[in-house]
């Protein structure tokens, strides 16, 4: 009982931690790449334009770091005014994000006006501002007091993470903020966009692309080949989304470790079908490694109804023990028995072939119409025949023929065959 109690209490926690250590890996594996195009605090000046002039400024202060980086202010008439970043490559990116530190100076009439953000996507640098509808409208909780000094800013900070700034297109990318308060500090800006990383997974390679760069088409790893168009996009988070279509290892190989290994020697997998690489079934082989198929043995064959995994098989041995009773001068009863080998098959039948010795002696000749067989004498499935009109003044080679559906392949009838012999007569030289 006190088992049962301990597991009961400890199975909880192992199904949460094994679905921590999936999501865990699943992270790992899919986890978004960063790459990033600005950002303020690693350049010495930023030389943006302002719109009117000297209305937006450019200062070093230390915010939070050992050493005086770039602040941009706009301290002055409490009129809209604008400032306008260099020209940007966007690289790979369609999906543009932003980090942004700023604080704002309260108003006399408590309602702070708004930091505008702006994205100006273009093939060519901008030297003017063209006004169109922010990306991003920006208001602080904590504003600062009039007498507030610069060593005391970070305390008013306001960070925002990940703004979406959203779609570019173009060769390349300007920012822009405007305001019409009373004063705004921005310490820090960051420009960046999130990428899938390159992945290879259920037997596709997608390579590395932006967040939101559309459908992606992959391409089936070494040794497999492709069942559908395999289609995929990389989502705003910058992780893949599902799948669609695929691969599957080609003839021959199996999946092992999201690549397609080649079947080793004497093993096989046939077109179009997933699973591992299988033995050669009995009675046959391959030649080499990544094998679809295994060669028969010689001696041994496959009908082309056969499945490939049912092995290979040959004629049967002969009949054994053929005997002949004498029931009258011109009746026989020949019997035998199956064969030891049925050649690997469940289907088995008879043929019989009646000769006579010919009035010249030394050779035989077929029997003709001039005896009867009851039953038929081809395609017997008993093991007992009956020969009537039999000439008691000759003599004849019977020979009972074993049959199987691969004996019409080989062709190779004599060594299924077994003879037996009615001396019924002294006629002719022997």
């Amino acid at each position: 009982m006190a088992c049962n109690t301990i597991l009961w209490c400890v199975w909880p926690s192992l199904i949460v931690l094994w679905i921590w250590m999936w999501e865990a890996g699943c992270d790992i594996q899919y986890q978004a790449e960063e790459v990033e195009i600005f950002h303020s605090d690693k350049q010495t000046r930023l030389g943006w334009y302002s719109e009117p002039l000297v209305e937006w400024s450019e200062i070093k202060l230390n915010v939070d770091t050992p050493s005086k980086r770039p602040v941009l202010q706009a301290c002055a008439r409490s009129i809209t005014r604008t400032i306008l970043s260099q020209w940007m490559e966007r690289k790979d990116a369609h999906q543009l994000l932003m980090d942004i530190s700023f604080a704002e100076e309260e108003e006399t009439s408590g309602q702070l006006r708004s930091l505008q953000v702006h994205l100006l996507d273009s093939d060519t640098p901008m030297t003017r501002f063209q006004n169109g509808r922010p990306a991003q409208d920006l208001r602080t909780s904590n504003p600062f007091h009039t007498a507030v000094l610069h060593s005391q800013i970070s305390s008013y900070l306001d960070r925002r993470l990940a703004l979406s700034l959203g779609s570019v297109s173009h060769r390349g990318f300007q920012l822009a903020f405007s305001y019409s308060g009373r004063c705004v500090l921005i310490t820090s800006i960051r420009l960046y966009y999130r990428r899938c990383p390159d992945t290879e997974a259920q037997l596709v390679s997608f390579k590395g692309t932006g967040a939101m760069s559309g459908r992606q088409m992959g391409s089936c790893v070494k040794g497999a080949v492709e069942v559908f168009p395999p289609v995929r996009e990389c989502n705003v988070d910058g992780v893949w989304g599902p799948m669609q279509g695929g691969c599957t290892c080609e003839p021959g190989h199996q999946v092992m470790d999201d690549t397609c290994q080649a079947c080793r020697m004497d093993y096989y997998k046939p077109a179009n079908e997933s699973g591992e690489c299988r033995r050669c079934p009995p009675n046959s082989r391959t030649h080499g490694e990544g094998s679809e198929r295994c060669d028969c043995l010689q001696g041994f064959s496959r009908l082309p109804t056969d499945l490939d995994d049912l092995g290979c098989t040959k004629p049967p041995s002969p009949p054994l023990n053929p005997t002949s009773r004498h029931h009258n001068d011109s009746v026989q009863i020949m019997t035998w028995d199956p064969p030891h080998d049925w050649g690997g098959r469940k289907e088995i039948k008879y043929c019989i072939k009646c000769e006579k010795e010919a009035s010249s002696g030394h050779q035989w000749e077929a029997c003709g119409d001039d005896v009867v067989f009851l039953p038929d004498s081809t395609w017997l499935t008993n093991t007992s025949i009956i020969i009537t009109e039999l000439n008691p003044q000759r003599n004849y080679r019977l020979s009972v023929q074993a049959w199987n559906d691969i004996s019409t392949l080989q062709q190779a009838l004599h060594t299924s065959t077994a003879t037996i012999f009615l001396q019924r007569c002294s006629c002719g030289d022997h």
